[in-house]
């Protein structure tokens, strides 16, 4: 029935940290890059805890194309996609991983920046 032994899917809301900008990394097609920034609160120890989290998107061109435009620091993202780890050597030969999500589908929820300068 199942051709996989697992499933990797990510859905994220949140709003896109910094200006998009496009990439040409060796090893892959040319990607769209930015932060994107969720958060929640919950309950610690009785009172409410904010966590805030900074993901790191990459949309290939062929899936931006439709909608690069739109995307700019501030605006509100709905992202489906999936987590993929890379490892590079940095400038003293250590080898270093990046956890990013690579978006499949995206939509454009509030196209008014909310995020002040960090």
């Amino acid at each position: 029935m199942f051709t996989n032994s697992g499933i990797n899917k990510v859905f994220l809301v949140g709003h896109i940290g910094k200006e998009p900008r496009l990439h040409n990394f060796t090893d892959q097609k040319e990607v769209l890059c930015f932060p994107l920034v969720t958060n929640e609160t919950i309950k610690k120890n009785g009172d409410n805890v904010e966590l805030i989290e900074w993901h790191n998107i990459k949309i290939p061109k062929e899936v931006a194309a439709s909608g690069t435009e739109l995307l700019q620091k501030g605006h509100l993202l709905y992202i489906e996609g999936k987590i993929q780890t890379r490892s590079f050597y940095d400038e003293q030969q250590i080898k270093k991983y990046k956890l990013e999500i690579i978006v499949v589908k995206f939509q454009v929820l509030n196209a008014v920046p909310v995020l002040q300068e960090v």
